[in-house]
């Protein structure tokens, strides 16, 4: 009986040297097959309330005691102003006085426990909804690339932007999850606020720009006429991506960010990303899921030192007055259809796991801990001004779940609340992937046990 071949790519020498770095990746040289949506065998009940979403992803873990599930001891600076903002939310009106005049509009989420306390790990969980393995690291897509390839079928003819872009990441990026084995053009955008970008071509460059653009497509030629293995064609696709979108006339507005606006949200690359964020939204032109990253909040030393440029004081600054001002301008903004534009965008705010309660450690600030944090949550039929859940006197471990479930909220389930948001069905499954083995948009299996991991209703009830 004859064998079918296995569709692995080949390359001649000549056209693997024409093409140059494309093809260094070992990864991207295995067979590029397309995924296939399989859904399990009961379908999530999904919410679809939001177009978008924005993640702004407190990287480091920030201290829940010391922000949005305060816990007032010794420990609590005077400066903090502990507040009763309304009936049962009590909060460091200090430190979030422009958050505090709207907590009608948010929702605070006190019940999250993370499965990690190693940052890389837990960095990694919280994008992808999957716990670390080695074996498929390049293999398993972000959670913004399974909603980038998920809303493909939403895009129009006249959409010029990314549907997923990930900011201050860093420049080598190392801790941003991509595509994975899906196609590159639902991986994400990466920008970096401290950078700038280089995606608005000057008007008096834009002769010159076009004539390279040409020379580009004649000199790969080949590799547009279909006589390269699909791979190729992706790398190609990818650029007529970038080209569609720095041709566009109104890519300028999509990426501004007026100095006024600037102020507003706090000059920090967190109020820049902010901006822009909103800015994408407000375009509604393919941009779906934008991931914030707040860096700076690993604070295990002189956490309230005014000697350290990178304190607790600057970050929760930077925070409120970029969060805020979201927020307010997400709301004024009207849709055609007459709706606000929170009301179709899902703000999702949280770390990647929370700190050490009660006293300061001996170096004056917080150790990693993974059984309590604080997640925000606002837009897209969100019920502000309510509390889920309950920790300890120390705010170290959750005493109360706040949401029908005897259990703590998991990564697991604040991404099946993100996907269900976005109409994403989270019982999928893809197939062909290189290893052989599904990609579960959610798996059952925790680190520990078998869990029903579902989206956190009561946020809307």
């Amino acid at each position: 009986m004859n064998k079918i071949p296995h569709a692995v790519p080949t390359v001649s020498r000549r056209a693997f040297f024409r093409t140059g770095m494309a093809g260094v990746s070992a990864f991207y040289l295995e067979p590029m097959l397309r995924p296939v949506n399989v859904y399990a065998t009961e379908k999530a009940k999904l919410r679809g309330a939001a177009e978008y979403c924005i993640f702004i992803f407190l990287n480091g873990g920030a201290s829940q005691l010391d922000t949005f599930d305060l816990k007032e001891g010794r420990w609590t600076p005077p400066d903090f102003k502990v507040t009763t903002v309304k009936p049962g939310i009590v909060l460091p009106v200090g430190l979030f006085p422009n958050l505090a005049a709207q907590t009608d509009q948010v929702a605070f989420v006190r019940s999250v426990e993370a499965w990690e306390s190693a940052h890389a790990r837990a960095q990694y969980y919280l994008q992808v909804g999957h716990g670390f393995s080695p074996a498929r690291r390049k293999e398993m897509p972000s959670m913004g690339a399974v909603i980038a390839y998920e809303m493909q079928a939403k895009r129009k003819d006249s959409d010029f932007l990314p549907p997923f872009v990930a900011m201050n990441f860093g420049n080598s990026q190392a801790g941003l999850v991509r595509e994975g084995f899906l196609e590159s053009k639902y991986g994400p955008l990466p920008l970096d606020m401290q950078q700038g970008n280089d995606f608005v071509v000057a008007p008096e460059e834009k002769n010159a720009f076009h004539r390279r653009w040409e020379l580009l497509q004649r000199l790969n030629g080949e590799a547009t006429t279909g006589k390269m293995p699909p791979i190729y064609g992706e790398f190609g696709g990818y650029g007529r991506s970038a080209f569609d979108m720095m041709n566009s006339p109104k890519i300028a507005e999509a990426l501004a960010l007026p100095a006024a606006d600037r102020v507003r949200y706090g000059t920090s690359p967190l109020g820049d990303g902010c901006i822009l964020a909103r800015n994408l939204v407000a375009a509604n032109a393919g941009t779906r899921f934008v991931m914030i990253s707040h860096n700076g909040w690993d604070l295990h030393a002189n956490m309230y030192d005014p000697k350290n440029k990178g304190n607790h004081y600057g970050l929760c600054r930077e925070l409120d007055n970029a969060f805020s001002a979201l927020i307010a301008d997400l709301r004024k903004t009207q849709t055609p259809d007459g709706a606000s534009l929170l009301d179709k965008t899902f703000i999702v705010c949280m770390g990647e796991f929370g700190r050490t309660g009660g006293d300061l450690s001996v170096n004056s600030g917080r150790d990693h801990n993974r059984f309590a944090s604080t997640a925000l949550f606002a837009g897209a039929g969100v019920k502000g001004g309510q509390i889920l859940g309950a920790t300890d006197p120390r705010g170290e471990k959750v005493i109360e779940s706040g949401w029908g479930e005897k259990r703590s909220i998991y990564t697991e389930d604040v991404v099946a609340t993100i996907y269900s948001q976005l109409g994403i069905d989270w019982t999928k499954k893809l197939t062909n992937t290189p290893s052989g083995r599904d990609f579960e948009y959610l798996e059952p299996m925790s680190g520990t046990e078998f869990m029903n991991f579902k989206e956190i209703s009561p946020l809307f009830s």
